[in-house]
């Protein structure tokens, strides 16, 4: 069992900010918890989505985000970012894209979670820090962090960490799936290898699922 040290757990609520671009509204400033927080299946108690068209749901109920990043893009962009600077529910070190796999179980606290797919970048996280460039540098590192699925709700507790008890079997990472998501897109074997994994999102089994339509 592989444990990662989780250096916050944070919530949020929608708010309208404003930013050079214009009104936002956005879940993505959230906060850190101090406390135990429930974690159930589509959300933290106190953290929710404001689009829900793009976040949320089951396949998207956590957002996990690896705290190794954090100095590269303080470094890149010559700014201090502090936990949770990119929206996500937890900020997690000693692992990233290349050690997250489709279809991984980690244990939080009494909660079970399951990777689902990689993060989208995302706008609004790029207004809020006046960031132009933002999304396309998260697609062009590959520094997307991860989505999880809960599969089994608890108490969740600041300190706790963060238990791989599950591989699977096909070790799909995120770093690939982000490959043929950004980069090498009509990869018709790469996308077959993503669909084997059955713990994948079903918006990007569908996504994926139809980009092979298009090739027979």
């Amino acid at each position: 069992m592989t444990r990662y040290n989780v250096c916050s757990i944070n919530v949020g609520k929608p708010m309208v900010m404003e930013t050079s671009h214009g009104e936002v509204e956005t879940a993505f400033q959230k906060k850190p918890v101090d406390e135990p927080v429930y974690l159930g299946e589509l959300h933290f108690d106190g953290d929710e989505q404001a689009d829900k068209k793009h976040h949320g749901g089951p396949d998207r109920a956590v957002c996990l985000y690896p705290a190794d990043h954090y100095p590269y893009w303080g470094e890149k962009y010559g700014k201090e970012f502090t936990f949770p600077s990119f929206g996500e529910n937890l900020s997690v070190a000693g692992i990233d894209e290349d050690a997250l796999c489709i279809g991984d179980v980690f244990q939080l606290g009494e909660a079970r979670l399951q990777v689902t797919e990689p993060r989208q970048p995302c706008y609004k996280i790029a207004r809020t820090h006046e960031l132009d460039d933002f999304p396309a540098q998260v697609m062009k590192t590959g520094f997307t962090g991860c989505y999880l699925r809960v599969l089994e709700p608890g108490q969740v507790k600041p300190g706790d960490d963060l238990k791989r008890i599950e591989s699977d079997a096909r070790q799909v990472t995120i770093t690939e799936v982000n490959d043929v998501k950004y980069h090498d897109r009509d990869n018709k074997d790469k996308i077959k290898r993503i669909l084997e994994c059955e713990a994948l999102a079903a918006g990007l089994r569908q996504s994926l699922e139809k980009k092979l339509v298009t090739y027979d």
